[in-house]
Protein backbone atom coordinates (compact mmCIF):
# COMPACT_ATOMS: atom_id res chain seq x y z
CA UNK A 1 0.00 0.00 0.00
CA UNK A 2 1.26 3.46 -0.87
CA UNK A 3 2.13 5.35 2.35
CA UNK A 4 -0.17 8.26 3.08
CA UNK A 5 2.64 10.71 3.74
CA UNK A 6 4.04 10.06 0.28
CA UNK A 7 1.16 12.04 -1.25
CA UNK A 8 1.01 14.88 1.27
CA UNK A 9 3.90 16.97 -0.01
CA UNK A 10 1.65 18.13 -2.83
CA UNK A 11 -1.11 19.09 -0.42
CA UNK A 12 1.26 21.19 1.64
CA UNK A 13 2.05 23.34 -1.37
CA UNK A 14 -1.57 24.14 -2.25
CA UNK A 15 -2.91 27.67 -2.37
CA UNK A 16 -6.49 28.87 -2.11
CA UNK A 17 -7.98 27.93 -5.46
CA UNK A 18 -11.72 27.27 -5.29
CA UNK A 19 -14.96 28.40 -3.70
CA UNK A 20 -18.12 26.40 -4.30
CA UNK A 21 -21.64 25.49 -3.18
CA UNK A 22 -21.63 22.42 -0.91
CA UNK A 23 -23.88 20.19 -3.04
CA UNK A 24 -23.61 17.06 -0.89
CA UNK A 25 -26.85 15.73 -2.38
CA UNK A 26 -25.57 16.06 -5.96
CA UNK A 27 -26.05 12.31 -6.57
CA UNK A 28 -29.78 12.29 -5.84
CA UNK A 29 -31.95 11.10 -8.75
CA UNK A 30 -34.06 14.29 -8.62
CA UNK A 31 -31.07 16.65 -8.93
CA UNK A 32 -31.66 19.22 -11.66
CA UNK A 33 -28.28 18.75 -13.32
CA UNK A 34 -28.94 21.41 -15.97
CA UNK A 35 -29.45 23.90 -13.13
CA UNK A 36 -26.31 22.65 -11.40
CA UNK A 37 -24.30 23.26 -14.58
CA UNK A 38 -25.60 26.83 -14.72
CA UNK A 39 -23.45 27.62 -11.66
CA UNK A 40 -20.39 27.63 -13.91
CA UNK A 41 -21.68 29.19 -17.13
CA UNK A 42 -19.02 31.50 -18.56
CA UNK A 43 -16.32 30.17 -16.24
CA UNK A 44 -13.26 28.08 -16.95
CA UNK A 45 -13.40 25.84 -13.86
CA UNK A 46 -16.07 23.69 -12.21
CA UNK A 47 -15.75 23.53 -8.42
CA UNK A 48 -18.01 21.07 -6.67
CA UNK A 49 -18.21 17.95 -4.52
CA UNK A 50 -20.62 15.26 -3.37
CA UNK A 51 -21.28 12.44 -0.92
CA UNK A 52 -21.18 8.94 -2.44
CA UNK A 53 -23.90 6.28 -1.82
CA UNK A 54 -26.07 8.19 0.65
CA UNK A 55 -28.42 9.98 -1.74
CA UNK A 56 -28.33 7.39 -4.55
CA UNK A 57 -26.47 4.22 -5.57
CA UNK A 58 -24.89 6.09 -8.47
CA UNK A 59 -24.09 9.73 -9.27
CA UNK A 60 -25.28 10.65 -12.74
CA UNK A 61 -24.92 14.42 -12.34
CA UNK A 62 -21.32 14.06 -11.12
CA UNK A 63 -20.63 11.90 -14.17
CA UNK A 64 -21.96 14.66 -16.41
CA UNK A 65 -19.85 17.33 -14.72
CA UNK A 66 -16.72 15.19 -14.92
CA UNK A 67 -17.20 14.74 -18.68
CA UNK A 68 -16.99 18.51 -19.14
CA UNK A 69 -13.97 19.83 -21.05
CA UNK A 70 -13.54 22.49 -18.36
CA UNK A 71 -11.04 22.13 -15.53
CA UNK A 72 -12.59 20.49 -12.45
CA UNK A 73 -11.87 20.81 -8.72
CA UNK A 74 -13.88 18.29 -6.68
CA UNK A 75 -14.04 16.92 -3.15
CA UNK A 76 -15.71 13.56 -2.63
CA UNK A 77 -16.81 12.05 0.69
CA UNK A 78 -16.97 8.24 0.53
CA UNK A 79 -18.94 7.44 3.70
CA UNK A 80 -21.59 9.23 5.75
CA UNK A 81 -20.33 9.77 9.31
CA UNK A 82 -23.34 11.67 10.72
CA UNK A 83 -25.71 8.80 9.96
CA UNK A 84 -23.64 6.49 12.19
CA UNK A 85 -23.48 9.07 14.98
CA UNK A 86 -27.23 9.73 14.76
CA UNK A 87 -28.15 6.05 14.25
CA UNK A 88 -29.90 6.90 10.98
CA UNK A 89 -27.83 5.01 8.41
CA UNK A 90 -29.76 3.27 5.65
CA UNK A 91 -28.89 -0.39 5.15
CA UNK A 92 -27.07 0.69 1.98
CA UNK A 93 -24.53 2.79 3.94
CA UNK A 94 -21.05 1.33 4.65
CA UNK A 95 -21.35 2.48 8.28
CA UNK A 96 -24.82 0.96 8.83
CA UNK A 97 -24.96 -0.95 12.11
CA UNK A 98 -21.65 0.35 13.44
CA UNK A 99 -20.68 2.62 16.34
CA UNK A 100 -17.51 4.60 16.84
CA UNK A 101 -15.94 1.70 18.71
CA UNK A 102 -17.12 -1.19 16.53
CA UNK A 103 -16.51 0.77 13.33
CA UNK A 104 -12.98 1.72 14.35
CA UNK A 105 -12.31 -1.95 15.09
CA UNK A 106 -13.85 -3.13 11.80
CA UNK A 107 -11.57 -0.87 9.76
CA UNK A 108 -8.60 -2.94 10.88
CA UNK A 109 -9.58 -5.95 8.76
CA UNK A 110 -10.44 -5.99 5.06
CA UNK A 111 -12.81 -8.93 5.69
CA UNK A 112 -15.25 -6.85 7.74
CA UNK A 113 -18.55 -5.77 6.17
CA UNK A 114 -17.55 -2.15 6.62
CA UNK A 115 -14.30 -2.53 4.68
CA UNK A 116 -15.85 -4.65 1.94
CA UNK A 117 -18.39 -1.90 1.35
CA UNK A 118 -15.77 0.82 1.66
CA UNK A 119 -13.60 -0.83 -1.01
CA UNK A 120 -16.64 -1.11 -3.25
CA UNK A 121 -17.24 2.65 -2.97
CA UNK A 122 -13.54 3.26 -3.59
CA UNK A 123 -13.65 1.23 -6.80
CA UNK A 124 -16.76 3.06 -8.01
CA UNK A 125 -15.21 6.43 -7.24
CA UNK A 126 -11.95 5.47 -8.93
CA UNK A 127 -13.82 4.49 -12.09
CA UNK A 128 -15.88 7.68 -11.99
CA UNK A 129 -12.92 10.01 -11.54
CA UNK A 130 -10.77 8.17 -14.10
CA UNK A 131 -13.05 9.41 -16.88
CA UNK A 132 -12.28 13.07 -16.16
CA UNK A 133 -9.44 15.16 -17.54
CA UNK A 134 -8.09 18.42 -16.12
CA UNK A 135 -9.13 17.21 -12.68
CA UNK A 136 -7.97 18.18 -9.19
CA UNK A 137 -9.54 15.76 -6.73
CA UNK A 138 -9.71 15.64 -2.94
CA UNK A 139 -11.10 12.45 -1.39
CA UNK A 140 -12.36 12.14 2.18
CA UNK A 141 -13.00 8.58 3.43
CA UNK A 142 -15.70 9.71 5.84
CA UNK A 143 -17.86 12.83 6.18
CA UNK A 144 -17.68 14.31 9.72
CA UNK A 145 -16.10 11.09 10.93
CA UNK A 146 -16.38 9.70 14.48
CA UNK A 147 -13.96 6.83 13.87
CA UNK A 148 -10.73 7.07 15.88
CA UNK A 149 -7.45 8.40 14.51
CA UNK A 150 -5.95 4.99 13.82
CA UNK A 151 -9.01 3.91 11.82
CA UNK A 152 -9.07 7.16 9.85
CA UNK A 153 -5.37 6.81 9.06
CA UNK A 154 -5.99 3.30 7.69
CA UNK A 155 -8.85 4.59 5.53
CA UNK A 156 -6.70 7.46 4.25
CA UNK A 157 -3.97 5.01 3.28
CA UNK A 158 -6.51 3.01 1.27
CA UNK A 159 -7.59 6.22 -0.47
CA UNK A 160 -4.03 7.12 -1.42
CA UNK A 161 -3.47 3.57 -2.68
CA UNK A 162 -6.60 3.43 -4.84
CA UNK A 163 -6.51 7.07 -5.95
CA UNK A 164 -2.88 8.20 -6.08
CA UNK A 165 -3.84 11.11 -8.32
CA UNK A 166 -6.11 12.55 -5.63
CA UNK A 167 -5.31 14.32 -2.37
CA UNK A 168 -6.59 12.50 0.77
CA UNK A 169 -8.63 14.56 3.22
CA UNK A 170 -9.29 13.97 6.93
CA UNK A 171 -12.69 15.23 8.14
CA UNK A 172 -13.09 14.16 11.80
CA UNK A 173 -15.96 15.10 14.09
CA UNK A 174 -14.97 16.36 17.54
CA UNK A 175 -11.34 15.27 17.09
CA UNK A 176 -8.15 16.77 15.75
CA UNK A 177 -7.14 16.11 12.18
CA UNK A 178 -4.24 13.79 11.52
CA UNK A 179 -1.13 15.94 11.40
CA UNK A 180 0.12 16.76 7.92
CA UNK A 181 -3.09 15.70 6.14
CA UNK A 182 -5.43 18.14 4.41
CA UNK A 183 -7.93 18.90 7.19
CA UNK A 184 -11.59 19.50 6.40
CA UNK A 185 -13.50 21.40 9.05
CA UNK A 186 -17.18 22.37 9.10
CA UNK A 187 -19.34 25.11 10.54
CA UNK A 188 -19.18 28.84 11.18
CA UNK A 189 -15.85 28.70 13.03
CA UNK A 190 -13.83 26.02 11.23
CA UNK A 191 -10.18 25.15 11.63
CA UNK A 192 -8.59 27.17 8.85
CA UNK A 193 -4.90 26.34 9.01
CA UNK A 194 -3.41 25.18 5.72
CA UNK A 195 -3.55 22.62 4.26
CA UNK A 196 -7.32 22.76 4.74
CA UNK A 197 -10.81 22.65 3.30
CA UNK A 198 -13.76 24.34 5.00
CA UNK A 199 -17.49 23.84 4.61
CA UNK A 200 -20.44 25.58 6.25
CA UNK A 201 -22.22 22.20 6.22
CA UNK A 202 -24.71 22.19 9.10
CA UNK A 203 -24.83 25.99 9.43
CA UNK A 204 -27.19 27.92 7.14
CA UNK A 205 -25.05 30.39 5.19
CA UNK A 206 -27.89 32.90 5.25
CA UNK A 207 -27.58 33.09 9.06
CA UNK A 208 -23.86 33.89 9.36
CA UNK A 209 -21.63 36.86 8.66
CA UNK A 210 -20.26 35.58 5.36
CA UNK A 211 -17.74 38.37 4.94
CA UNK A 212 -16.06 37.41 8.22
CA UNK A 213 -16.32 33.70 7.38
CA UNK A 214 -14.65 34.21 4.01
CA UNK A 215 -11.88 36.25 5.63
CA UNK A 216 -11.28 33.53 8.25
CA UNK A 217 -11.10 30.75 5.68
CA UNK A 218 -8.76 32.30 3.11
CA UNK A 219 -5.84 29.93 3.90
CA UNK A 220 -7.85 26.92 2.73
CA UNK A 221 -7.78 25.26 -0.68
CA UNK A 222 -11.58 25.11 -0.98
CA UNK A 223 -14.34 26.94 0.89
CA UNK A 224 -17.83 25.43 0.51
CA UNK A 225 -20.96 27.51 1.02
CA UNK A 226 -23.96 25.58 2.44
CA UNK A 227 -27.70 25.98 2.95
CA UNK A 228 -30.08 23.22 4.16
CA UNK A 229 -31.53 22.70 0.67
CA UNK A 230 -28.12 21.41 -0.46
CA UNK A 231 -28.85 18.29 1.62
CA UNK A 232 -32.50 18.41 0.48
CA UNK A 233 -33.57 19.24 4.05
CA UNK A 234 -37.19 20.42 4.15
CA UNK A 235 -38.13 19.81 7.80
CA UNK A 236 -38.02 16.63 9.88
CA UNK A 237 -35.61 13.83 9.05
CA UNK A 238 -36.33 11.70 5.98
CA UNK A 239 -34.11 8.99 4.54
CA UNK A 240 -31.82 10.83 2.07
CA UNK A 241 -32.89 8.64 -0.86
CA UNK A 242 -36.56 9.49 -0.25
CA UNK A 243 -36.08 13.27 -0.03
CA UNK A 244 -37.42 15.73 -2.55
CA UNK A 245 -34.33 17.18 -4.22
CA UNK A 246 -36.06 18.70 -7.25
CA UNK A 247 -34.98 22.32 -6.86
CA UNK A 248 -35.53 24.84 -9.64
CA UNK A 249 -33.04 26.90 -11.61
CA UNK A 250 -34.01 29.93 -9.52
CA UNK A 251 -32.64 28.25 -6.36
CA UNK A 252 -29.25 27.71 -7.99
CA UNK A 253 -29.16 31.24 -9.40
CA UNK A 254 -29.84 32.71 -5.96
CA UNK A 255 -26.99 30.68 -4.45
CA UNK A 256 -24.65 31.73 -7.23
CA UNK A 257 -25.44 35.41 -6.53
CA UNK A 258 -24.60 34.93 -2.85
CA UNK A 259 -21.26 33.31 -3.67
CA UNK A 260 -20.48 35.97 -6.26
CA UNK A 261 -21.21 38.77 -3.81
CA UNK A 262 -19.28 37.50 -0.80
CA UNK A 263 -16.40 35.57 -2.30
CA UNK A 264 -15.46 38.14 -4.96
CA UNK A 265 -13.21 35.73 -6.81
CA UNK A 266 -12.05 35.48 -10.41
CA UNK A 267 -13.68 32.03 -10.67
CA UNK A 268 -17.05 33.68 -10.16
CA UNK A 269 -16.07 36.94 -11.80
CA UNK A 270 -18.57 36.53 -14.63
CA UNK A 271 -21.61 36.72 -12.34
Amino acid sequence: MKPLLAVLLLAGALEATAQAPSLLSLCHKDTNCAAVKSLWYGQDTIETGWLEKTFAPDCKCADQLLRSHKAKVVRVHLMNGPCMRNRRCGRYEPLWGYTKVSGSRAVQTNKSRLMRRFHRVLRITKERLSKADKLTCYVSPCLECDLNENARRILLNHVSSYLPQCIPVDNPHGQRCIQGVVCESHGEYPRAIAPCIVDLDGVDGRQVNLKKWVDRTKPCAIAYYWEPWMNCIRGSFIDPRKRDCSYTLATYKKTKRIICHFFLLPLFGTC
